[in-house]
């Protein structure tokens, strides 16, 4: 009796002991979890901001909830297995804060997105091992549709669109001609625009649909097959929504066809496909699997390991805020200021007094700004000196809204060290003035090309602690006198890049 009473005894506290433990690991991953929502709280409001600015991702609201009410219905089966923490998967959660750390940096928002998703199902993998990260399999993978990701098959939905509603178009009595996403009938020109490639219903139908083919099928085959035809099924579904929008312009009115009513139909016509492909995958659902019967063996985690798994989750997702943090303070400190432009450049003299038309330039806030024109009449130049703010891009150095491109390539410079400039032709929307553009950024002491790389090179100069500010420097001249003789371009691109040189060094 004593010797059972005992062993009982044991038992009891053992069991105790390991629920006291395991709570530490769950408060450490609460704690975890909280203290980097708070450190990385503007990259989250940012992923906020993006699902509603665009209305693409608007489903996205939806995914955190939706994967939390699908870890509470695996608890029968986290019940029955062991955590097991693995503290050597850091180097995953080191890996996304790297991460998150170029796309801080770089201002590139689609980086630092996928870092703050990822990292959720990285640290339920630390915390708690293999066993538990098998069991929620599913909602770990199902947070990563919370990341904004896909506008760049707007343009293929919108030529795949154009095509199948010319096609439709086809067994009816509507002359048509398709141009680009251009489609003309005797009623209208209709434009497939980037509203009308269907990318809003494509990526909402697919998020939804990989989640019904998780909940209502258990076989792979079934599942696969079903989230095709939840990636197919929008973009034939848009295909014809166009269709009948032509239809319905050319035999009722194009005031029905546009506008509110527009809309409407829309948003009706892809709530009914909706349904219905939900429908369609019904007589097909399995019965959904039962928990195991046994529970699995206690194995509680030593409270000890528990508080060093939380240590060093703390000390590996709070490095790259800090550091970003240091850098961006001691980039700051070193920034200097703009340079001026001299009265006299390249032989011509400024002259300040009169209007000058330029190419305008769309900046994010306003930044030191230098700007002068040298030469008289028709063979003036512009020359623009512009810091950037974080949110500028260097390589838009005109206001597309005002001005097209005609033609582009690049302007070398002869000489040691000499920048190439980026040339554009442009002119001016709905009228025939013509401009020639030549740019090229500075970033630090070195000028650069504006492209890609220039954000490289931002975040390499913004980690490092040193002056990462950009600039564009930016020649604005008449098409009619450039064309004649762009010596004066090259001569004033050259006397202008020496005159900065002059004021940075």
């Amino acid at each position: 009796m004593s010797r059972a009473g005992t062993t009982a005894g044991t038992m009891s506290g053992t069991t105790a002991a390991g629920a006291s433990v395991n709570r530490a690991l769950h408060a450490g991953f609460v704690l975890t979890m909280a203290v980097y929502v708070a450190a990385f709280v503007s990259t989250y409001a940012s992923l906020v901001a993006t699902w509603g600015r665009t209305g693409t991702f608007e489903y996205a609201y939806l995914i955190f909830p939706v994967c939390a009410v699908l870890v509470w219905g695996r608890r029968a089966w986290l019940a029955r297995v062991a955590a097991e923490p693995r503290p050597r998967a850091l180097l995953l959660a080191l890996g996304l804060g790297g991460l998150w750390l170029i796309g801080a940096a770089a201002r590139i928002n689609l980086f630092q997105h996928v870092a703050v998703v990822a990292m959720w199902p990285v640290l339920i993998y630390v915390f708690y091992g293999r066993a538990v990260a098998r069991v929620l399999a599913f909602p770990m993978g199902y947070v990563l549709f919370a990341i904004p990701f896909g506008n760049f098959m707007v343009e293929p939905l919108q030529t795949v669109t154009a095509h199948l509603s010319v096609f439709a178009l086809g067994f009816t009595d509507v002359p048509v001609f398709m141009s680009g996403h251009m489609i003309d009938t005797p009623v209208s020109a209709w434009h497939v625009a980037e509203a009308c490639s269907g990318i809003k219903f494509f990526v909402a139908t697919t998020a939804f649909g990989v989640l019904y083919a998780y909940l209502f099928y258990q076989s792979l085959h079934r599942r696969l097959i079903f989230i095709a035809a939840s990636m197919i099924v929008p973009i034939i579904a848009n295909g014809l929504r166009v269709f009948f929008t032509i239809l319905i312009g050319e035999y009722f009115g194009l005031e029905y066809a546009t506008g509110t009513d527009h809309a409407i139909f829309g948003w009706q016509f892809f709530g009914t496909v909706l349904v219905l492909l939900f429908l369609a995958g019904w007589p097909w659902h399995e019965p959904p699997p039962r928990p195991p019967a046994a529970a699995a063996a206690d194995r509680p985690v030593a409270g000890r390991r528990a508080i060093v798994v939380t240590a060093l989750a703390m000390v590996v997702i709070l490095v790259p805020a800090v550091w970003f943090g240091v850098a961006s303070a001691m980039a700051h400190a070193a920034d200097r200021a703009a340079p001026t432009l001299p009265q006299t450049l390249a032989g011509k003299k400024a002259d300040d007094t009169g209007p000058w038309d330029g190419p305008g330039m769309p900046l994010a806030s306003e930044r030191p700004h230098v700007s002068r024109v040298y030469g008289e009449s028709q063979g003036a130049i512009r020359v623009d000196y512009v810091r950037l703010a974080p949110d500028d891009a260097a390589d838009r150095v005109h206001d597309d809204q005002r001005w097209q491109v005609l033609r582009q390539g690049s302007a070398a410079l002869t000489g040691d060290a000499a920048p190439t400039f980026r040339r554009l032709e442009l002119q001016r929307r709905n009228a025939s003035q013509r401009l020639e553009i030549w740019s090229v950024a500075r970033i630090g002491d070195r000028w650069l090309n504006p492209g890609p790389m220039l954000r490289a090179w931002q975040a390499l100069y913004m980690l490092s602690g040193q002056p990462g500010d950009v600039a564009v420097l930016r020649l604005a001249q008449a098409s009619a006198a450039a064309a004649e003789d762009d010596a004066a371009l090259v001569d004033m691109a050259r006397a202008a890049v020496e005159a900065v040189e002059r004021e940075r060094s």
